[in-house]
């Protein structure tokens, strides 16, 4: 999928985008629930897996994070747009797309990143969010780095097949 990265009239933005395929979301994972416990933090909602994951990662690192299925979109192009409250995603430049992460996932694109988040805590935030996907799903989700600028920026979510 091809995402574009609108350009923003701010300061450059860093992001992490992790995407990933055949993510089945419909379970909960239990050690991902004893964390959540173990903390005193609340679940999702709607709970899932992933959400959960979401909610421990989110309160070590205080950075949006925000999370589409892909396959809801409908086409394989979107547009990603940063504001003060966060990322939000649109299939095209004026009916955004809600995270949505409710079903058995095949395609997830998670973002990271705000206006306020340095470029270390985004940095952090996605290679930790990389690392417990591996672990709890068994999924390799790939993760790039792109910023957000005064210029438009678009990146291929998927590798290309060699």
């Amino acid at each position: 999928m091809k995402i574009e990265i609108l350009p923003t009239t701010t300061t450059e933005i860093p992001l992490a985008i992790l995407s990933m395929s055949n993510l089945d979301n419909r379970e909960l994972n239990p050690a991902i629930e004893k964390q959540l416990a173990a903390q005193g933090l609340a679940v999702a909602q709607p709970q899932n897996a992933l959400a959960d994951l979401l909610q421990v990662i989110h309160a070590r690192h205080p950075v949006q994070i925000n999370a589409w299925d892909m396959n809801t979109l409908g086409t394989e192009q979107a547009q990603l747009h940063l504001t003060a409250q966060g990322a939000s995603l649109s299939a095209d430049a004026t009916t955004p797309i809600r995270p949505n992460l409710d079903s058995k996932s095949s395609r997830i694109l998670i973002v990271v990143g705000d206006p306020d988040a340095s470029e270390a805590s985004v940095h952090a935030t996605g290679q930790e969010l990389q690392r417990k996907i591996k672990a709890f799903f068994g999924i390799q989700a790939r993760l790039q780095f792109p910023s957000c600028t005064t210029q438009p920026v678009s990146i291929e979510t998927t590798r290309p097949a060699s």
